[in-house]
């Protein structure tokens, strides 16, 4: 029951949190709210690399990407490539939900280390939606109201 849960919070969170994420194009995905804040692309890749860095955590996988946009990273107007940086994404909630399906309904409360400390696997998870929303939004605010900025 618990797994089945968990699946179904993950898919009304990956519907939500990706929206703004579909909403990137090539005229607006160098958005930033202001000089100083990261592109809305840029957050899209970090949100994508989260996933990856906290599914080591939460499931014991192996990275497999290369980190751009996690650990302090500032956004320095690098160019990204767009198709890449959305395809990450949609790879990322695809492996998550996948990771999700293959944990029983027992593992959920286990303990996991975390950037918080030892947290259950569930609590661990529900920072990562709440991370995935947060920077959903900062997505939408930048693609709505930011512009490109010379760096």
């Amino acid at each position: 029951m618990t797994t089945e849960l968990i699946t179904q919070l993950w898919q009304f969170n990956q519907g939500a949190a990706s929206g703004a994420i579909r909403k990137l194009t090539p005229e607006n995905f160098r958005n930033r709210l202001t000089p100083e804040t990261a592109s809305a692309g840029f957050v899209a890749l970090h949100s994508a690399e989260i996933m990856h860095r906290l599914a080591t955590m939460l499931f014991g996988r192996e990275l497999g990407i290369e980190l751009q946009a996690v650990g302090g990273v500032s956004d320095d107007g690098k160019l990204l490539d767009l198709a890449a940086v959305k395809q990450l994404v949609e790879d990322s909630y695809a492996m998550i939900a996948d990771h999700i399906q293959q944990t029983s309904d027992t593992q959920w409360a286990e303990r996991v280390q975390s950037p918080f400390g030892e947290v259950s696997r569930l609590q661990l998870l529900t920072f990562l939606m709440h991370h995935n929303s947060y920077h959903a939004g900062q997505i939408a605010q930048a693609i709505k109201k930011g512009k490109e900025f010379a760096l």
